[in-house]
């Protein structure tokens, strides 16, 4: 890493101190620690308590995999006694999750942990206002970046669940918040908080991407509108926006960011993923994960088979767990480099030997096989097939010596997103765009491919080779209507599995909670 160090040991402090997730009671008393701020770095310190929560964005079992498991790019099968975990994997994969799914319960506390800090550090500065402490026009932007900040965990609020309690004013929030009881309704009004909440900040927040790196910036904000609105028709069942399109709205939004010349298309796709990867030029907004000061990126862990090991000199084990589909490894054409972020086939130690699967009965080869022969594969006569089934995810690089936590950078926000979003606004549009799909692939950025047509096939294809594993692809395929399709061991699912249930946990706690529609 080459940022500041000082602002990663600021957020692990808050991390330690405020990870236990608060779920939507929000009436905590504002903390009086921070009684006087008077210097943009103490501003900065406070900020930490919002951004540490990012730590658990990628780890397993909440909302990274719950975006992931439920999409056609990434499973978790049964491997024996291995990753049954009650089926909770299998039910995310093919659609059938109900209230009392841990990994949503997990996903809601989690998101709604974000709005609580950011809400409460918003009432913190504004009373430090009030009381003199602090001059407005030092805590004016601090105040404005939550108000993105809270934002950004709003929408993916909305995006995961969608009638959701809106909490605008931390001093006065009621005990038991309220969802709409009419679902779509209610889901329109919070497009409608997080849509005002940017409006109102955009302008208001820093547009040095380096000096605010790890925070969200005046990009993000704009990142984030043009997300909120090409997404707009799902989260509002219109199709027009105060008269305006949606497609036309979240264009306005891209250009600001590509006329910006602040961000460019790495030549080389992987230097996105390296170990030091906070110098790439894609970056918009990126968790700047550490194994000492922000701990949670675990995913060669979760991937990577029990043997392979041997093959990073990890200190830990791997966990042999998540893999993608076939269909998804074989979508990339030859040549494209990008499919070397899914490894398939024998695997060697750090001196080029072939590592043995040495539990397996008969010792076979650490060979991947990209065909997963079922999703719930409980036999133990094929042992070894099912521990070798799958191929595993390689696209950040696995620094060799690895702890459990990797060091690399997550972007959450790339700037080869903001060109496939204006390559598909300007496709809705007028039946444009070709010129922005086709800087993805060219240059030999991503390796030797053909210029191919910019259709819907091939815009959600591309979308998938390009991002996976950046958890876009659920709400893509929501998107495009293809959510609900059959894809492999998941049949058809029903239309309203587009959102996940409110938790029963959540329900439990909450009487004034409505169920979201079809969950009943």
């Amino acid at each position: 890493m080459n940022i500041n160090m000082s602002y990663k040991a600021l957020l692990t402090v808050s991390f330690l101190l405020i990870f236990s997730f608060a779920c939507t009671d929000l009436t905590e008393e504002t903390p009086s620690d921070l009684t006087v701020l008077n210097s943009e770095e103490q501003f900065v310190s406070a900020l930490g308590e919002a951004y540490a929560i990012l730590g658990a964005w990628q780890n397993h079992g909440g909302f990274f995999s719950l975006q992931q498991i439920s999409t056609d790019e990434t499973v978790i099968p049964r491997r024996g006694g291995d990753w049954f975990d009650g089926g909770i994997w299998l039910d995310t994969h093919q659609h059938t999750t109900n209230a009392e799914h841990g990994p949503t319960n997990g996903s809601w506390n989690y998101l709604f942990s974000g709005v609580n800090a950011t809400s409460r550090l918003i009432l913190q500065f504004e009373t430090l206002i009030e009381e003199g402490q602090a001059e407005p026009e030092l805590a004016e932007p601090f105040i404005a970046e939550m108000q993105v900040m809270r934002a950004f965990y709003y929408f993916w609020l909305l995006d995961t669940f969608g009638n959701v309690p809106i909490i605008d004013n931390f001093a006065e929030v009621p005990s038991s918040p309220a969802n709409n009881t009419d679902f779509q309704a209610g889901r329109t009004e919070v497009f409608e908080f997080i849509e005002q909440s940017l409006l109102d900040n955009v302008d208001l927040i820093s547009t040095d991407v380096q000096a605010s790196y790890g925070r969200v910036n005046k990009y993000a904000a704009h990142f984030l509108l043009a997300k909120l609105y090409l997404n707009g028709p799902v989260y509002t069942g219109q199709e027009t926006w105060n008269g305006e399109s949606f497609w036309e709205l979240a264009d306005a939004q891209l250009d600001v960011i590509i006329d910006s010349g602040v961000f460019s298309l790495e030549s080389d796709y992987f230097n996105n993923f390296a170990v030091e990867n906070s110098g790439s030029s894609e970056t918009i907004f990126a968790i700047p994960y550490d194994e000492v000061f922000l701990p949670g990126f675990n995913m060669h862990h979760m991937t990577l088979h029990y043997g392979q090991q041997d093959q990073f000199d990890f200190q830990q084990q791997p966990w042999n767990g998540y893999a993608t589909l076939a269909e998804f490894y074989n979508s990339f054409e030859e040549g494209d480099i990008r499919q070397d972020g899914l490894m398939a086939g024998t695997q060697t130690d750090l001196d080029g030997n072939v590592i043995v699967d040495t539990d397996a009965p008969g010792n076979p080869d650490l060979s991947l096989d990209v065909e997963i022969p079922a999703l719930n594969m409980p036999n133990q006569t094929d042992f070894p097939r099912l521990r070798l089934a799958g191929a595993r995810f390689n696209k950040f690089e696995y620094e060799v010596g690895a702890t459990p936590d990797l060091n690399n950078d997550f972007p959450v926000m790339r700037y080869a997103d903001v060109i496939l979003m204006k390559a598909e606004t300007q496709w809705r549009i007028n039946g444009g765009g070709q010129m922005f799909f086709d800087m993805i692939r060219s240059n030999g950025r991503v390796g030797d491919v053909d210029p191919i047509p910019l259709n819907e096939e091939n815009l959600l294809a591309e979308r998938s080779r390009e991002l996976y594993m950046e958890v876009y692809r659920r709400q893509d395929l929501i998107r495009f209507g293809k959510y609900n399709d059959p894809w492999w061991e998941k049949p058809e699912s029903e239309p309203f599995r587009t959102v996940f249930p409110i938790p029963q946990p959540q329900l439990d706690a909450n009487t004034n909670l409505n169920q979201n529609p079809g969950y009943n």
